[in-house]
């Protein structure tokens, strides 16, 4: 169980991806308790708690701490009140990267947007 807690979410879903594929015997693991669980409910387990526990941010955010958004991230919308009237959409730690002059040149921009 250790293991898994260590590897990456994408490491994680690729060792899915093995033990569900045709022909790999996957009957069961006798974990530490000494409960027999299939390896890939364990392995689900530990991909939705990382899933769960990622940072979470929108762009604006991001750009906050020297991060930009990924062209190709989709992101996650979620209505910020009860009335739904706005999504704002949100990025996991995985569609962004680090580029501290990138973030400075969005936050010009929204400032630049802002004062218009």
């Amino acid at each position: 169980m250790e293991r898994i807690e260590k590897m990456s979410i994408k490491e994680i879903q690729k060792e899915i991806e093995f033990l569900e594929s045709p022909g790999y015997n996957c009957e069961g693991l006798v974990c530490a308790d000494g409960v027999i669980t299939p390896r890939t409910k364990m392995h689900r387990k530990v991909l939705w708690y990382k899933r769960m526990n990622q940072k979470s941010l929108t762009a604006l955010q991001w750009a906050k701490e020297g991060y930009v958004v990924n062209p190709d991230a989709t992101g996650r919308k979620w209505k910020n009140n009860p009335h739904n009237s706005k999504a704002i959409i949100y990025y996991v730690s995985d569609e962004v990267h680090e580029d501290k002059e990138a973030a400075k040149e969005f936050l010009k921009s929204r400032r630049k947007e802002k004062k218009e």
